[in-house]
């Protein structure tokens, strides 16, 4: 039985890891080992035709693929699930054949129903009678779709996902084959926004980033990432594709406020640092989030490592 409780980034199964043990959630399903078919709906959920299979592998970032067999197009969706806790709760998919398009990527909102993300191609194109290879990689809110080895949706959702329950998803009445599912775990990632300059680079490296990699994560911050290309693009990608950031805001840097602005449109988990002898003073806008004030002393070195393992446990306790 697959269990979705939320876990450290370490504790997360990295991969790539063959998924042999189900649970089915929704649906009637048959399972073995590899090879899982979805036979329809159950007899209480008959109005509803949903099917979920979850696997026994948690997931938060990386990658997931499998194989697909539909048995009929029109009104037939297959995919693959992830985010979920429970039936009451969010979830994910990236699917063929939803919205009377090809390629989808949706979620699961109670309350409200389904929201497209994003969709792509004619459902009238989509080839029944043979496999279809469908891999989905998520990185923080960013998600990328490939099916047959071609990218047909990429999105960039407006907030965090919040489980690690990841399966098989069907829609309908209709038999579908799905095989060698495959999960390749990565840690997730913290995105770093400070100014480039001493004290702060010395609290990046010798405070920040050892207490992030200590509990699983991938650090990193702008003037890390190699190669061309446009500042703003790279650091916009890497906040939507981070799980949470770190924010030195002690200065009132207004790149750095720019950056933290972004993360927050996208409701990403932040934690503030806040360096006392610079005033120790937050601007009345974010004064609600996360912070942490600290002394540039031995003893607040000790102090703020501390206090920034609690915040970032609590983030993953929290997502």
């Amino acid at each position: 039985m697959a269990t979705t409780e939320s876990a450290s980034p370490s504790s997360l199964p990295q991969g790539p890891l063959s998924i042999d043990k189900w649970a089915a959630i929704s649906g009637r399903w048959q399972f073995s080992g590899t090879r899982v078919k979805y036979l329809g709906p159950d007899e209480s959920s008959a109005r509803v035709p949903l099917g979920i299979a979850l696997g026994s592998i948690r997931f938060r970032d990386g990658r997931v693929s499998t194989r697909v067999k539909l048995s009929r197009g029109e009104h037939t969706t297959a995919g693959i699930l992830f985010g979920f806790q429970s039936l009451n709760a969010s979830y994910v998919v990236a699917q063929i054949g939803a919205f009377n398009k090809a390629y989808a990527i949706s979620e699961y909102r109670p309350g409200y129903g389904w929201l497209s993300h994003g969709d792509a191609g004619s459902l009238s194109n989509i080839d029944v009678s043979s496999e279809h290879q469908l891999d989905v990689e998520v990185n923080g809110q960013s998600i990328r779709m490939t099916v047959d080895d071609v990218d047909v949706l990429s999105v960039v959702l407006n907030r965090p996902i919040d489980g690690t329950g990841m399966g098989l998803y069907a829609w309908g009445d209709a038999e579908i084959d799905f095989t060698e599912t495959i999960v390749q775990g990565v840690a997730p990632r913290i995105f770093v926004i400070m100014p480039f300059t001493e004290p702060f680079d010395s609290l990046y490296h010798d405070v920040i980033f050892p207490v992030a990699d200590k509990l699983g994560f991938e650090i990193i911050r702008v003037d890390e990432i190699p190669g061309p290309g446009i500042i703003l693009d790279d650091i916009q990608t890497q906040i939507e594709q981070a799980h949470a950031v770190v924010a030195e805001i002690s200065t009132h840097n207004p790149n750095v406020f720019y950056e933290l602005g972004y993360a927050h449109a996208l409701r990403k988990p932040a934690v503030l640092l806040v360096r006392r002898d610079e005033g120790g003073k937050m601007p009345f806008d974010v004064r609600g989030y996360r912070a942490i004030f600290y002394d540039d002393s031995i003893g607040g070195k000790k102090s703020v490592e501390r206090t920034l393992e609690q915040h970032l446990r609590a983030i993953v306790k929290d997502s």
